[in-house]
């Protein structure tokens, strides 16, 4: 069926283009009246079976396409899961292969109780007046070389300060050794600067 039957009239059998049918039926004894009748019926019950066969057809298009549509987005939908699984075993690998990278930090973690952390007095010094301190000092490395030689930082001379509140006080003087074997904040692997964060908060 090419058009839609829904949209087509009962053409008028009482004109000179069915003349030849209605001579047929009022051969076979049928009044002209009844012959009319007869041809729009006949006509009547091909264009309802028509209509059926749109109307079915309609539904079929349209069952067709939500099937599709469906397929289409449940495949899209897998794609991405396939995807999202992907990038997530991507990400383990990574981790994996990179442990030290995707360590994890808990800032709120209260540090390690396997150890003193004792820095040496020169450190201590420079840490309370507020001064830059690098995290070497608070590393195993670091805390080694005080349990070790209590004196590992200091040259054994002090100098005068004035403090805040206008006291005098002596304050111990790093030595140029100790500066020169301090590691820099950049230099420290991830384990160290975890070690050494927590504790330098705590000496604080």
């Amino acid at each position: 069926i090419m058009n839609n039957p829904h949209s087509l009239e009962c053409p008028d059998f009482t004109g000179d283009l069915y003349t030849a049918e209605r001579n047929d039926l009022t051969e076979a004894g049928l009044a002209e009246p009844a012959a009319i009748t007869f041809l729009q019926n006949m006509w009547k019950r091909a264009n309802d079976a028509d209509k059926r066969k749109w109307d079915e057809k309609i539904e079929a298009d349209r069952l067709a396409a939500e099937a599709d549509l469906l397929v289409r987005k449940e495949a899209q939908e897998a794609a991405i899961a396939l995807k999202e699984q992907e990038a997530i075993a991507a990400e383990k690998e990574e981790m994996k292969k990179n442990k030290s990278k995707y360590f994890a930090i808990n800032m709120n973690r209260i540090a390690p109780r396997g150890r003193d952390v004792i820095p040496s007095t020169a450190v201590m010094a420079k840490l309370k007046k507020g001064e830059y301190v690098h995290l070497y000092h608070f590393t195993n490395d670091g805390l080694d070389r005080v349990d070790h030689d209590p004196t590992a930082d200091s040259n054994n001379s002090t100098k005068l300060v004035t403090n805040p509140d206008g006291s005098l006080s002596w304050e111990p003087i790093l030595n140029n050794k100790s500066v020169s074997a301090v590691k820099s904040d950049a230099e420290l692997s991830i384990e160290d600067f975890c070690h050494a964060c927590p504790r330098m908060l705590t000496a604080m």
